[in-house]
């Protein structure tokens, strides 16, 4: 690629259109457009100047006016995200661009390479770097690191190119972000803004200016803008862990779905899409989750999406052994239960992809001897039957915890979430049929061992084993909804209670604060102290009744003895620290002891 013809450096435009201080840099895309990260424009409707420093026969360069084309505008936002400027010139470019993005995702230790503009750098800089992972507090940047680069100062890379050594494949633009921690001096991180993410959020970017297939082909996508969650919460925890590459999750890990089941089928496309930096919505964070659903895969975790029904050996080698050869690091997929390929065939091309390095998630629609037999450890029914009971053991402590949080809570509390079905007794049952069909699978295929050759073997005990594996996946999907659905109940019965503590606490405080001061019986305080406490122990009350009556006997006490604040200022539950009330009571603390007061909410509230 020319990397002449697409180099642009970016300053200030003063007024007539003089350059002023360099800003960035910028690619020329076509004859006209140019990309760069928004942090480098001053601003959506301000004016720069775009120079093309580099163009033969040019050695003062030549400069054009910009402005930044409607909707092509992203702002730096939320965790690492966005910073990304589509700018129109005012006249063609003096040559015409051929830089194409290229949305093939990189690996680790990419060697690429990055021109910027530094101070007293006129004619710019090339820096070599590497590429790493998902940088920055979000997964949309990947991480670059400069090989032998220490200036200080690196401004004036922004909006660079960064181009593959050797191919000259661009990969994205770089973004340097200056931190000043409190505690060492201030330093660079520098980034990849990649081409998927820029094509996810500049559309004519992704019309006209990038090349390479989707990472997820139309037969497992979803229309832009119509993701939405799909009811299977267990089917998109499962993948969800599996992209994210969370303990427990196995290197080839093997799902079910019934090809009848449309909503696992919607649930199967949206958590891909949530995976993929292109067509993510923005949902996809580090640690992210849904209230009462499953974690959110992280952007850029999925490699290559591949849907094998219909297609013969030699169409899915294309995907999976690509021409020049490219890392892939996480592959899904989905084998229908015919398909046109032999499945000894595709089980040595997913073989091969394994041995490459890739992690493989096979998403099957019934059971698949071939294809588990060659691919599977033996052992993985095993494994997988000691991973079900480990969740089945959760959901059924979750479930234990949730009804010693109702019978504490429910006496005094209005608004609960409604329980959750129980389910962790069924999962125990399922676990312990399972266990007993593994013993059998495992029996007849010793049995079948002593007389039959091991081609037999393999396909009459690879068909029960295949069979299990389909049993523990669909026992698993459900055992996983409905912990997940339980974790949330619990975990808005627990800030239910958090709160109610937090509540008597701080009303035992106040009151203690009345009668080390002697006004204990001060006629309006002592009626907002009774009204408090009978909300909170005669109940079932609302929490947000409660802290109301709370707030009013914190705003009179603090009237009494400090001299405000008013009404409109009362303080919150939590904004002091005085202690706090065990279990109700009278709540008289004539004595004032705040602190034997928070020892037993303490004790109640680990309880």
């Amino acid at each position: 690629m020319d990397q002449q013809s697409w180099r642009l450096r970016l300053r200030a435009e003063l007024p007539g259109g003089e350059p002023g201080d360099v800003l960035g840099a910028g690619v020329l895309l076509g004859r006209d457009l140019v990309l760069t990260c928004a942090h480098v424009v001053p601003g959506p409707t301000e004016p720069v100047r775009v120079e093309f420093p580099v163009l033969a026969g040019e050695p003062n360069g030549v400069s054009r006016s910009a402005r930044v084309v409607e909707g092509h505008w992203v702002e730096r936002y939320g965790r690492d995200e966005g910073d990304l400027a589509l700018l129109r010139l005012t006249e063609p470019a003096p040559v015409t661009s051929t830089a194409v993005l290229h949305r093939a995702p990189a690996p680790y230790d990419t060697r690429v390479t990055v021109d910027g503009f530094p101070r007293h750098r006129s004619g710019g800089l090339w820096v070599d770097a590497v590429l790493k992972g998902p940088g920055g507090h979000g997964d949309e940047w990947v991480q670059i690191n400069p090989v032998d680069f220490h200036d200080p100062n690196p401004r004036g890379f922004s909006g660079a190119g960064v181009a593959e050594a050797g191919t000259g494949r661009l990969l994205g633009i770089m973004v340097a972000v200056y931190d000043t921690p409190a505690d060492r001096s201030p330093f660079f991180h520098f980034y990849m803004i990649p081409a998927a993410t820029i094509a996810g959020y500049l559309p004519i970017v992704a019309e006209h200016h990038t090349t390479g297939p989707n990472v997820i082909p139309p037969q497992l996508s979803v229309a832009p803008g119509s993701q939405r969650t799909g009811r299977p919460l267990g089917l998109q925890q499962t993948l969800t862990c599996w992209l994210n590459g969370d303990a427990g999750s196995w290197d080839i890990e093997t799902v079910f779905l019934r090809e009848d089941d449309e909503e696992a089928d919607v649930a199967l496309r949206t958590t891909l899409g949530l995976a993929d930096r292109e067509r993510s919505p923005g949902l996809s964070t580090t640690g992210s989750s849904r209230p009462g659903g499953p974690a959110v895969p992280r952007r850029g975790s999925i490699s290559l999406a591949v849907a094998a029904a219909g297609r013969s050996r030699e169409q899915l080698a294309q995907d999976l052994e690509p021409q020049p050869p490219r890392q892939l690091t996480s592959v899904v997929v989905s084998l229908p239960d015919r398909a046109a390929a032999d499945p000894g065939e595709t089980a040595g091309l997913l073989q091969r992809l394994a041995d490459r390095g890739a992690r493989l998630l096979l998403v099957l629609h019934g059971p698949a001897p071939v294809l588990t037999g060659d691919l599977l450890p033996a052992g993985r029914p095993a494994q997988w039957l000691e991973r079900l009971t480990d969740r089945a053991n959760r959901l059924s402590g979750t479930e234990r915890t949730i009804r010693d949080l109702f019978r504490r809570l429910e006496p005094r509390v209005t608004g609960l979430p409604a329980p959750p079905e129980p389910h962790g007794a069924r999962a125990q049952l399922w676990t312990t049929q399972l266990a007993a069909e593994l013993e059998r699978t495992q029996r007849q295929a010793q049995d079948r061992a002593l007389g039959q050759a091991q081609e037999a073997l393999r396909s009459e005990g690879g068909v029960d084993v295949a069979a299990l594996l389909q049993m523990l996946s669909y026992a698993e999907q459900s055992v996983l909804g409905a912990l997940l659905r339980a974790e949330d109940v619990e975990q808005r019965l627990r800030a239910a209670l958090d709160r109610m503590l937090d509540l008597r606490g701080l009303l035992a405080a106040e009151q203690a604060r009345l009668a080390d001061h002697q006004r204990a019986e001060d006629t309006v305080a002592a009626g907002q102290y009774r009204r408090a406490q009978q909300l909170l122990t005669e109940g079932p009350s609302s929490l947000d009744e409660v802290e109301q009556a709370v707030a009013a006997f914190v705003t009179t006490v603090h009237g009494r003895l400090d001299g405000g604040p008013g009404p409109g200022d009362a303080p919150r539950p939590g904004d002091g620290g005085d202690g706090y009330d065990g279990d109700g009571g009278n709540g008289d603390h004539g004595d004032g002891d705040a602190a034997a007061a928070a020892a037993v909410a303490g004790e109640e509230r680990t309880r």
